[in-house]
Formats: C-alpha cells, sequence, structure tokens
C-alpha cells in the first residue's frame, strides 16, 4: 500500500473510491459533505435521508456517482458522537471501511481524516489511526485456501490518498509530519500482520524449532538487530527444568529464543527493556487434558511469543535508541509415556523448586525460566511480560481485555498508558498478596496452580512475579484478546497480533523519557 497527502478534496483525481466518515448530527453543517453532494445534484443528502444515516458509530452509506464525478463511489463512515471521537474510534471506523473496499476491489482510494468540532485533533496521530485501522483489517490468513479458478484474494488497495483537514474542510497539519506518521503506522501494522501469520500457521508446523526459525528467518538483515537458540542440550546445560519439563512429552523439542536490539549510540546505556513473550506452540493440557472443544485454537498460546518476535523488529527498524531484548522458551505442552506429571517437582533456572499441581499451567512454568534468565543473564532493568496464561482473566475481563499486574505500579501505568494510546484495551489488576497463600506447597518452593479456582489470573501474576525479585515488571494476561473466532472492526477471525503496537509504543515512550 502507497499513501500520498492531499491537500484539497479533489473529486476528478480518478481514485474508485472515497471514505469520508461523519460524525453524528454533523451532516449539515460539514462543508466536505455539502460540497460533495452539490457535485453530485444532492443524490448524497437524498440517499443520507432515505437510508437514515445520521453516522451513528457503526454506520456506512455507499453511493454510486453514475459518473458525475470521477470519483466512482462514495461511502459515508458514521463516527458516532462528537464527544467520543478520536483515534481509536477512527482506527475501527477504517477497519470497517476495509470491508467496504474489499466488497468492490478497489484498487485505489481517496480517505478524509477531518477534525470534528472541539476535538483536540493531532492531525499526524489520528491519520496514523486511520491507516493502522485500513492495513489492520485487511489482513487474511489464506495459505491453505486452494485456488478455484476465480480471482486472486483481495490485498486491499495499491494507492490511497489522504485528505487531513480542520472541523471546516480545510488542510491541516504539517505534510512531512503526517507523512512520517503514516509511514510508522504501515511499518507497525505490516509487523502485526506477520505476527497474525506466525499465531495462525497450523501446530503442525509451527513448532517450537520452527519458531526458533521464524525469528532467525525475520531478524536477518536488519542491522543491529541479532538472534540466538538454546536447542534442547543447551537448555539442560543451563538448568532450564521448568521449560524442559513442559516439552518433554512432545516429539517436537523445545527451543530457548533470544532477540536483542543494540543501537550502536546507546551500547552503554544502563537502561535494558527485556519483553519476555509466552511461545506454547500448541498446549494440548499435557496430562491433564483439555477437553477436545477447549484445545480448538491452542495454537494461538504463542500469541505472546509472536508479539515480542514482531515488536523487535518494528523497535530495530526504527532505530530506537534503547536496548530491547526478547525472550521465547517455546515448548509444545503435549501427553505421553514422558510427560511430566501432577506431583512433580522441577526446578526453573535460577533455583526455584516448583509443585507441579496441574500440567496444564504449563506457560507460567516457561515464563519463570524466562524471567529468571531476564534478571540473572540480561541484567534487566525493565522487563514486561505477555501470555495467554488464564481463563480466569476471560472471565473476569471478558475477551477484548487484556488484564496488567505489574510492579511497582508507575511502571505497570507507564505499560498502561501505552495501551491506551494504541486501543489495545487493557486493564489493570491486583496483586493481591492475601492471595499468596494459595500458591504456597508443602513440598517445594512454590506450586504452579492455586488452592482454588478463584481468582485465577492473580495467583498467575503472584506465581511470576518470584522470578522477577526487584525488577520493575508488568505481566500482561492476553488470553482474550489475543485470539477471535470472529470478525471485529480490524481485528480477526484468528490470531489478533494483540501486543505488537502496544510494545512499540512503550519503547518509543521511554526513548522520551
Amino acid at each position: 500500500m502507497e499513501i500520498s497527502l492531499s491537500r484539497k478534496l479533489d473529486l476528478e483525481s480518478g481514485r474508485e473510491v472515497l471514505l469520508l466518515p461523519l460524525a453524528e448530527g454533523a451532516l449539515a453543517e460539514n462543508q466536505l459533505f455539502a460540497a460533495l453532494d452539490r457535485s453530485l445534484d444532492g443524490a448524497l443528502a437524498r440517499a443520507a435521508a432515505q437510508e437514515d444515516f445520521q453516522a451513528k458509530s457503526g454506520q456506512a452509506l455507499v453511493l454510486n456517482t453514475l459518473g458525475k464525478v470521477a470519483v466512482q463511489r462514495v461511502v459515508l463512515l458514521g463516527l458516532g458522537e462528537a464527544a467520543r471521537v478520536g483515534a481509536e474510534r477512527r482506527r475501527r471506523m477504517a477497519g470497517r471501511a476495509a470491508e467496504q473496499l474489499r466488497r468492490v476491489r478497489a484498487a485505489s482510494v481517496l480517505m478524509v481524516c477531518q477534525a470534528v468540532p472541539g476535538e483536540a485533533f493531532e492531525p499526524a496521530r489520528e491519520a496514523a489511526a486511520l491507516v493502522e485501522g485500513l492495513n489492520l483489517a485487511l489482513y487474511r490468513f489464506g495459505k491453505y485456501k486452494s485456488e478455484n479458478g476465480d480471482k486472486p484474494p483481495y490485498a486491499g488497495p495499491k494507492n490511497v490518498e489522504l485528505l487531513v483537514t480542520d472541523d471546516k474542510g480545510k488542510a491541516a497539519g504539517k505534510a512531512a509530519e503526517i507523512q512520517s506518521a503514516v509511514e510508522r503506522a504501515l511499518l507497525v501494522t505490516t509487523a502485526v500482520h506477520t505476527a497474525r501469520d506466525l499465531i495462525n500457521e497450523i501446530p503442525q508446523e509451527m513448532t517450537p524449532e520452527r519458531l526458533a526459525e521464524s525469528s532467525a528467518a525475520l531478524v536477518e538483515g536488519i542491522p543491529g538487530l541479532s538472534c540466538s537458540v538454546l536447542d534442547e542440550a543447551a537448555m539442560e546445560r543451563e538448568g532450564m527444568q521448568a521449560s524442559l519439563a513442559v516439552g518433554r512429552g512432545s516429539y517436537n523439542r523445545p527451543r530457548f529464543i533470544q532477540l536483542s536490539w543494540t543501537p550502536p549510540e546507546t551500547a552503554d546505556s544502563a537502561e535494558h527493556l527485556v519483553l519476555v513473550g509466552k511461545g506454547v506452540t500448541f498446549d494440548s493440557g499435557g496430562l491433564n487434558l483439555k477437553p477436545g472443544d477447549s484445545m480448538l485454537s491452542m495454537k494461538a498460546d504463542m500469541s505472546g511469543a509472536a508479539a515480542v518476535i514482531c515488536a523487535l523488529t518494528v523497535i530495530a527498524r526504527l532505530r530506537l535508541p534503547l536496548k530491547v531484548s526478547g525472550l521465547i522458551s517455546a515448548v509444545e505442552n503435549m501427553p505421553s509415556g514422558r510427560s511430566y506429571r501432577p506431583d512433580d517437582i522441577v526446578r526453573s533456572f535460577g533455583g526455584v523448586n516448583i509443585e507441579i499441581g496441574n500440567t496444564d499451567a504449563e506457560g507460567r512454568l516457561t515464563l519463570a525460566d524466562a524471567l529468571g534468565w531476564a534478571v540473572a543473564r540480561c541484567g534487566a532493568t525493565r522487563i514486561v511480560d505477555l501470555a495467554t496464561l488464564t481463563g480466569a482473566c476471560m472471565v473476569a475481563l471478558g475477551v477484548q481485555t487484556a488484564g496488567v499486574f505489574g510492579q511497582p505500579e508507575s511502571w505497570r501505568d507507564t505499560v498502561l498508558a501505552a495501551a491506551a494510546a494504541t486501543g489495545e484495551k487493557c486493564t489493570a489488576l491486583p496483586l493481591d498478596e492475601d492471595l499468596a497463600d494459595d500458591i504456597k506447597s508443602e513440598y517445594a518452593d512454590v506450586r504452579n496452580t492455586g488452592a482454588t479456582r478463584y481468582g485465577g489470573a492473580i495467583t498467575a501474576a503472584l506465581f511470576l512475579q518470584r522470578f522477577v525479585k526487584d525488577t520493575p515488571w508488568t505481566h500482561l494476561d492476553i488470553a482474550g484478546p489475543a485470539w477471535t473466532d470472529k470478525r471485529r472492526d480490524y481485528a480477526g477471525p484468528g490470531g489478533t497480533g494483540f501486543g505488537v503496537r502496544l510494545l512499540v509504543r512503550l519503547a518509543e515512550s521511554l526513548c522520551r523519557g
């Protein structure tokens, strides 16, 4: 997708589709709408009245111009109440607009980004949000779709012309800033596409070894970004017994992946952000076998790993002046005669003995090794982990919101601010020490499951907290938003790539201080 900027509404530009977002109740006062309606001899206003288009959030109206102007179709898109319009509302609206473009297979588009009266409008930010929503929504995973002689899958418009205006319809913002913002948006959303590809790949292909190979391939050719991989024997030598126990039942052997971005200008900097992603490439539950229906989508149990890998590629391509590492303990959790068992005790990297209460609480075991490595080997000054960790978090927050825990709260809140800026929904949850007794063990240092089924997301976070010691750390339980069974605005169906945009924004915020 190539994006160019326009400084005025040009209906003779030859673009196939014009996308015009409008706030609720503002049609009569909108000068761009009025100018377009005049060019169409009043047909636009009549169509809006006939179809009861009031620009409510989610509404869309498509009008064929029948040759009256060079633009073939006009699509009016509802933004909803003016007071609620912002970057995320525009992002979602653009996601819905992508379906209109797909329907007509538009190759060229003119898209308007217009300020709403009274809005704190930042032209570059809002334009980037539209591009993000559009590009994210155009993603499809079609690798295993057989060719049937029909037209090839629609990949989106080749050319997008973007008009950014104030609430009067006059060009707004500095062109260089807007162009830079939309190019960044394309870079980040393309990385989200890659994360989705990793997640959506079938589990017989996306094994721990394949995930490691994919990581190495993705960093190849990016200056300053490297990838190293420990095989099973090396993990054994390093004492990663928690991860090895989880992977013991599978034919596909574990791998430990480390990505490192060290910009030359900050090689001696004390600040080191370490991103840890859960990398269970398929989770059957092990000997505590999941019910059949619950195994569907368990290929997405490495969504945290995919987000970390792809965020690192963007951070490096943006050449952010911040040392950043990514750690993934990649395993497949399967039942066999070699599987680890309930009542086993395994020793993590760093020497914590863990009693196994349930083999389906495997992700926290792999994270224990990776978090311990982040502290002891990377010398992390800040840690963020992303993991599809608990069904309990989905019970608490639903399937579109990640639960966020952290120490200290100031670091957790920095992560939440990055999430808010990207529209990736997160909510703070407490590290309630009153539940710490639930993971105490009579026979080991800690138990991998709580004593009851209540507060499961919290006890999982308290378990992880043991392995970060005093390092500032934030844990994102992304079990809900990492996957969606149906299309939602600019995500799905399938893996969403949740976390890529958040992590990039977080790294940028640390660079700004």
